[in-house]
């Protein structure tokens, strides 16, 4: 429906991302820090197949669901994946990986984890091996966990089901149950947020992973400019990150 902030949106930045993930090493391995569905595998998958490589990709969750999402995905493209139901704060493996990859992940994490998040990260990546990430910014919010006002969760709403009518012979489930989950979604949905390019320079830093790239990029307005959230388009800026183990 195109309501919320996707890895579709960064699609370019990956590709060149895992471009220089995959300079050195055309098998490399890949670990996928956090997922809420298959589309981080996808794309992560895309963008290395664009650079001629054949990644092996592993995919950490806290949460069963997207790892069963990634494993159906995996099976209906053929891909071998391995899936992992752990916190990544905890994450251990016998392997060092050649690139993580995360997106929209770092407001579940309060200051402090984000700390052990970067060292944690660093201590899974192979030396040389570079961590690729896309944060939304948002400049100005309160600190605190950020979610749907009681305006834009109605709205929001509205937006799903609105679409949900218009997609009906495609869809298997009735507009107003999705509309009713929508609002579950709204209500629950709580991040911290990332304020600016140079919170997240101090955070990969402070971590002993050094930039490479720390660029912004804007994501045009959702259709309904009443629509706003933690995870929704209405013009948001986001920072596209590489960093490197040195």
């Amino acid at each position: 429906m195109r309501l919320i902030t996707t890895p579709e949106h960064h699609a370019d930045f990956l590709r060149e991302a895992f471009g220089i993930a995959t300079a050195i090493n055309t098998r490399p391995r890949i670990l996928v820090s956090g997922a809420a569905d298959y589309s981080i595998f996808a794309h992560v998958l895309w963008a290395c197949r664009q650079h001629g490589a054949s990644p092996a990709i592993t995919v950490v969750d806290a949460c069963e669901t997207p790892l069963y999402l990634n494993r159906w995905y995996a099976e209906r493209v053929r891909w071998e994946v391995q899936t992992h139901r752990a916190d990544i704060l905890d994450y251990e493996s016998p392997d060092t990986f050649d690139a993580i990859c995360a997106h929209s992940f770092f407001g579940r994490f309060v200051g402090p984890e984000r700390g052990r998040l970067m060292s944690n990260w660093h201590r899974l990546l192979k030396p040389g091996g570079i961590a690729i990430a896309v944060n939304r910014m948002r400049e100005g919010a309160p600190g605190g966990r950020l979610g749907f006002s009681p305006e834009h969760a109605r709205a929001f709403r509205a937006n799903v089901v609105s679409k949900a009518k218009a997609m009906r012979a495609e869809l298997d489930i009735d507009p107003l149950e999705l509309g009713r989950r929508a609002e579950a979604y709204a209500a629950r949905h709580r991040v911290h947020p990332v304020h600016s390019r140079e919170e997240i320079r101090q955070m990969f830093e402070g971590g002993g992973l050094e930039i490479e790239r720390l660029s912004e990029l804007a994501v045009s307005k959702a259709v309904d400019s009443a629509v706003g959230g933690p995870t929704t388009l209405e013009g948001a800026r986001y920072a596209c990150v590489i960093a490197r183990k040195a």
